[in-house]
């Protein structure tokens, strides 16, 4: 009888399928439905000794996906059943082999001795919405970034620290992240930090552990939005070991005492992408008061300019010309 019944319902549903399929109206959404479906079933069952390092859920899905526009880049990820954390554990990368600051990559939303960064607008932001006087801010992975100078201009804030794995620079206050956490902060920045972390868990600890009670910590990054990960270069950058979902990014924030907020900094209408998000926790629940707020009377978060990439690109072009034509013109001279 058991069996009937599910025969039954197979063919029940294959009939409703095939009817969804047929009419115009309705086509569209079943075969978005039966896309998915296929893509699932590209995952092998997974590891029996495996869990997911957000939310522990035994058995993540396993698969190698090669990126749509470059088939020769390949990554092998697992994905959580439960939370639909992305782990590309095998992608990892050392930032301690750049032994000189400026060995390290040069990004635009890096900011320079002259032009505000994306930290820097973060921290502006938050500012806002913190409130109050005598803030003291870390700005955590600040690889190359000088935002810190910006940063330490604003009017409420009182102290600035830069935190990494290694040192690089004397000129400001270094925290090794290496360490234990032996002080708090009012703000901590983590700006295209956390995608780099490998026990997701493990390292959120170790980065709240910087912040105050009544603090911040504003993180950048991409969230994943569940579609086909082929199409998605974020997952393919060397170091991005992880990428989260709502849902991972929820849990983490839960199972630590946190609140979480999602924003779309500006950023995200151009070169950084649709997936950009601003991730705002707080254990202070009227924080979540002031961000709602800010983002009452805005649309985006704010952030370096959406065309920055091309900007920082023809700026270099420019010096890299101003530069030969100089050394010309004193060969021609000499």
């Amino acid at each position: 009888m058991g069996a009937q019944a599910t025969v039954g319902g197979k063919a029940r549903r294959a009939a409703r399928v095939a009817v969804g399929l047929a009419r115009p109206s309705s086509r569209p959404r079943y075969v978005a439905a039966v896309r998915r479906r296929l893509r699932s079933n590209e995952f092998s069952s997974g590891d029996p000794n495996e869990i997911c390092l957000v939310c522990g859920a035994g058995r993540p899905k396993r698969k190698t996906i090669r990126y749509s526009k470059d088939p020769n880049t390949v990554c092998d990820v697992r994905v959580c059943r439960r939370c639909g954390h992305v782990g590309n554990p095998d992608n990892v990368h050392d930032y301690r082999n750049f032994q000189k600051l400026e060995k390290l990559p040069l990004r635009a939303r890096v900011g320079t001795e002259q032009r505000q960064g994306r930290e820097f607008y973060m921290a502006k932001m938050a500012a806002e919405m913190l409130g109050r006087p005598n803030l003291s801010v870390l700005v955590y992975g600040a690889g190359r970034s000088f935002d810190n100078k910006h940063i330490e201009a604003l009017p409420n804030v009182h102290r600035v620290a830069v935190a990494d794995v290694m040192k690089l620079r004397d000129d400001t206050e270094f925290v090794d992240i290496n360490q234990p956490a032996n002080q708090k902060f009012s703000l901590v920045l983590a700006s295209e930090v956390v995608e780099h972390f490998l026990n997701p868990q493990e390292d959120f600890q170790s980065l709240f552990n910087y912040v105050e009670d009544d603090g911040l910590l504003l993180c950048s990054t991409n969230v994943y939005d569940g579609s086909d990960l082929a199409k998605h270069k974020y997952i393919f950058i060397p170091g991005h070991t992880s990428y989260y979902t709502p849902e991972a990014l929820a849990h983490i924030a839960r199972s630590n005492g946190y609140y979480i907020d999602f924003r779309v900094p500006w950023v995200a209408t151009g070169y950084g992408g649709p997936r950009k998000r601003y991730l705002f926790l707080t254990k202070d629940l009227s924080l979540l008061t002031n961000i709602a707020c800010y983002f009452g009377k805005r649309m985006y978060a704010p952030s370096e300019r959406p065309h920055a990439d091309t900007e920082l690109a023809e700026a270099i072009a420019a010096e890299k010309k101003q530069a030969a034509q100089q050394k010309q013109d004193k060969a021609a001279g000499d």
